[in-house]
């Protein structure tokens, strides 16, 4: 309590500073006044009085300052201070302050808007879910390393015999086609079970959510949860949705709730409107029977850790209730085991598809930020020898060495939290243009990240941190500072520093780090602009349809992509018509199909694999895909051809060395298909991929519930199409929409996407720090060229010539910036042949960035080493 009390009373001295000060000043005074008339009744002169009275009473300031340790709070009041004085020298070098606050606000401001997006995916899986990071995936896993998820009769076996688990969840996302015939529009949304929105921890903006019992007995209860967007543009907000229906899948469904407005649903970034209970699947996917059938694996399971159980604990239970499970259904459930991951780990989804990216792209922003760093230590270098008589003059006062260190931390740290400060507001800016950027696609897209408590937090220790960094060099270098050579008016040739030299050859080799992975980066991202993708994008409308709610048998899949082609290529500008199962350069890739084939006998273990890809007859010409060898497919309705396939050129040569493939028979899951031809080589993933085997399986053979549209048009007008293409199918069905309708070079472009967010932030970041690093060796080197005035003036009155001079004062600093850009170009190389071990090395890249960087260093050195060499020598020997 006493301390308390005594911690109170020096805050309150602390806070009433002036009238405290006021105080002993009046105190002093008056004291001394006392003395002095006690001396001048002693007959002493008034001077002298004054004098002895000043001389007893002993150091004024010294006693304020004992006073304020005794009665204040001395270590704020220094803190104070020296903010005061940062703040006093920052105005006073506005252009240099300037330059590091906003280069340490780009670095900070991109490092914390992809650790925003990280965020998303460690600690908040589960946008607008309370304690979201405290739940697991809960994941089946067959012997070939693949995760196939649960069916609904294993999640219900999985409840109870996972006693460390608590509130398993399961969902499934499906599309629906809601509306009325002649007016649905598809729309994503989660088949879920009864205790959804319960485990969730959620509550509804408005009216309820689904009950446990209303996901128990099939298709008795035809409700739906609708998400709070879809709400306001759907009923504008309006709290009478609740109670209406739905026309969902030709279905009714009643709106008994809305989800709060966070809450997108349990597979980030993908954003669902509607909540469905999942005993409604036969109701709503054509007599589906998901439900009853073992092996239809479409559920994702989630769930959360009872209170004191451990994951090895729950994992050993899974475990084992998988195994039992395989014992009691083997023909559903044999040689699936399983394991409980956190979300950051998702096996499968767009969770995966996304961390490995983001950490690879916040690794590059920390060496960034780090090469910041190491050109603001550089100019805090140089700045601080240009003080080196203001801090010995501070030292011979009396200031101690941490004195002069809590000084240069202070002006430093007030730098970095103002940089951070800027860089937060960056970062807001960011993240909140990544939230709002359309995402129109064939899946619902969204980027819940925000700038929070957390994520400030993060922009603030990067802040102290880059404040220490370049706090260190000055601070060290003026702690140690001999008072006598600092008070020195004049001085021989001062010692070659070691630490600017090592600092500027850091600062060297990581801006070539990360101006290599900029370039390597922009250069990937060109090409994919401008590499020939070997089929004609151009002229070509894309648009997909989905059968999969009417749950239709394969006659019927074939006979409907049958007559949909005959009419699509019954319209007049129509050139070519197919449809196909996947689209080249898709964010999700194109599916790799195990495969046997005639004549090949694999050595080694596992199984060969090639891409795979069901098409229609006219894929090829739709595409100017050539066929090499062979035919194209037979027409949808010859039953007389058997299965068919189609290899491409990678796929003779990897897998058949090149012989005649034309006949050979090929087996896949699917059954037995023999090769009728090959086609040429094209892209299938992404842009600058090495040769890729590829199969096209017939639509005849392998029909399909869905289908990407494929028409080339006459005009090249592609999207006049659009209007007649949905009236074509909407005369085969009124219930079907037509979605994701866009022109191929529109697809290019979208699925570009992710790779031009990183693409833009290397375009400004590179230029900048290549700027930052100029600017860093100019002042180095001019602030060593300025204390070699003398030196330079010497040289230059004994004959030497000025580019004597130049050429000595470039090959000094060039050395340490050529062993810096050497070490940072060998790390970029062993960077690059580790992530991409079997890409071509970009000579280009590799000897034009270290080249540029060099001749940027050049130029940085000659500007002042040509200033210094232009002085006049007796001026210089006088100014010493």
């Amino acid at each position: 309590m006493k301390s308390l009390r005594r911690f109170l009373l020096r805050l309150f001295n602390l806070v009433s500073r002036r009238t405290q000060d006021e105080r002993l000043r009046e105190e002093i005074e008056e004291h001394i006044a006392l003395q002095t008339a006690e001396n001048l009744r002693a007959c002493l002169s008034p001077v002298e009085a004054r004098r002895q009275a000043m001389l007893k009473f002993g150091g004024v300031e010294a006693m304020k300052q004992d006073y304020r340790a005794e009665r204040g709070l001395l270590l704020i009041e220094n803190l104070l201070g020296d903010l005061r004085n940062a703040g006093r020298t920052i105005r006073r070098m506005p252009g240099l302050a300037a330059v590091i606050i906003v280069s340490l606000a780009i670095g900070i401001g991109a490092n914390t808007t992809i650790f925003s997006w990280i965020q998303m995916i460690l600690f908040q899986p589960l946008p607008g879910v309370s304690g979201a990071s405290n739940f697991l995936l809960v994941e089946p896993r067959s012997e070939p390393g693949g995760y196939p998820g649960a069916s609904w009769l294993e999640y219900r076996d999985l409840q109870t015999q996972v006693p460390a688990l608590r509130d398993v969840v399961a969902s499934q996302m499906v599309p629906f086609n809601v509306g009325v015939p002649g007016q649905t529009e598809r729309t994503h949304g989660q088949l879920a079970s009864g205790n959804f929105f319960s485990a969730l921890g959620l509550k509804p903006a408005i009216g309820r959510f689904i009950h446990p019992e209303e996901a128990e007995r099939p298709g008795t209860e035809p409700v739906v949860v609708i998400s709070y967007d879809y709400w306001q543009t759907r009923f504008r907000g309006s709290p009478t949705a609740v109670g209406q229906k739905l026309r969902v899948n030709d279905r009714d469904l009643i709106v008994i709730g809305v989800a709060p407005k966070e809450f997108q649903g349990t597979m980030v970034p993908l954003k669902f409107e509607l909540w469905v209970p999942a005993t409604m699947a036969p109701a709503l996917l054509g007599g589906t029977r998901d439900l009853e059938d073992r092996s239809s694996r479409g559920f994702s399971l989630i769930g959360m850790l009872e209170p004191g159980a451990t994951r090895q604990e729950a994992q050993a239970e899974f475990s084992a209730a998988m195994a039992q499970l395989a014992r009691d259904y083997p023909e559903a459930s044999a040689g699936i085991g399983g394991e409980i991951l956190p979300f950051w780990s998702a096996p499968r989804g767009p969770q995966r598809l996304l961390i490995s990216g983001l950490a690879i792209l916040q690794g590059v922003m920390l060496l960034l930020l780090l090469a910041v760093c190491g050109n603001t230590a550089n100019l805090m270098l140089a700045r601080g020898s240009t003080r080196q008589r203001e801090m010995a003059v501070r030292v011979a006062l009396g200031a101690g060495r941490w004195r002069i260190v809590s000084l240069v931390l202070s002006e430093n740290m007030l730098l970095a939290l103002l940089g951070a400060s800027l860089g937060a507001a960056f970062a807001v800016w960011g993240t909140t243009a990544l939230r709002i950027a359309p995402m129109i696609g064939a899946f619902p897209i969204l980027f819940p990240t925000k700038v929070d408590e957390f994520t400030l937090a993060f922009a603030m220790l990067l802040g102290v941190a880059c404040g220490l960094i370049f706090s260190a060099p000055p601070a060290l270098h003026l702690a140690r500072l001999d008072p006598q050579d600092g008070l020195r008016s004049s001085s021989n040739t001062p010692p070659r520093s070691r630490a600017r030299k090592v600092l500027m050859g850091v600062e060297v080799g990581l801006a070539s780090v990360v101006l290599i992975a900029a370039a390597l980066f922009l250069q990937s991202f060109r090409s994919a602009r401008q590499t020939d993708p070997r089929f004609r994008a151009e002229g070509v409308l894309l648009a997909a349809y989905d059968l999969s709610g009417r749950n239709p048998d394969e006659a019927s899949e074939r006979r409907f992509a049958a007559r949909l082609l005959d009419r699509l290529r019954s319209l007049p500008d129509v050139e070519a018509a197919a449809i196909a199962t996947n689209v080249p350069l898709d964010l999700h890739g194109i599916p790799r199909r195990p495969f046997t084939v005639q004549g090949r006998v694999r050595t080694e273990a596992g199984q060969d694999r090639a891409i795979s890809n069901t098409v229609t007859p006219g894929y090829f010409k739709v595409m100017r895909i050539s066929l090499l060898e062979g035919n194209d497919f037979a027409e949808m309705g010859d039953r007389a051809a058997p299965a068919q396939a189609i290899v491409n050129e990678e796929f003779v040569r990897r897998y058949l060395n090149g012989a005649d493939a034309i006949g050979r028979r090929l087996q896949t899951r699917a059954g037995s298909f023999a090769i009728i031809g090959v086609a040429r080589n094209s892209v299938y993933d992404a842009f600058g991929e090495p040769g890729q085997p590829a199969i096209y399986f017939s639509y005849r053979d392998v029909p399909w519930d869905q289908g990407e549209i494929h028409l080339r048009t006459r005009s090249g007008n592609e999207t006049a199409l659009t209007s007649e293409a949905r009236a074509v199918l909407r005369g085969l069905d009124p219930m079907l929409p037509l979605y994701d309708v866009r022109t191929f070079s529109q697809h290019i472009e979208r699925n570009l996407y992710l790779r031009r967010i990183p693409a833009r932030m290397f375009a400004v970041l590179g230029p900048l720090l290549l700027g930052l690093a100029a600017i860093g060796i100019y002042a180095v080197v001019s602030y060593a060229v300025a204390r070699r005035t003398k030196e330079i003036g010497v040289r230059l009155t004994f004959g030497a010539t000025s580019g004597r001079v130049v050429l000595q004062i470039i090959r000094e600093n060039l050395g340490a910036i050529t062993w810096g850009t050497a070490i940072g170009w060998l790390l970029a190389l062993v960077i690059s042949l580790h992530a991409f071990p079997n890409g071509p090395l970009s000579l280009s890249v590799f000897v034009g960035v270290p080249a540029l960087l060099l001749s940027v260093a050049a130029l940085a050195c000659w500007i002042p080493a040509r200033r210094a060499s232009r002085i006049d020598p007796m001026a210089a020997l006088r100014h010493e």
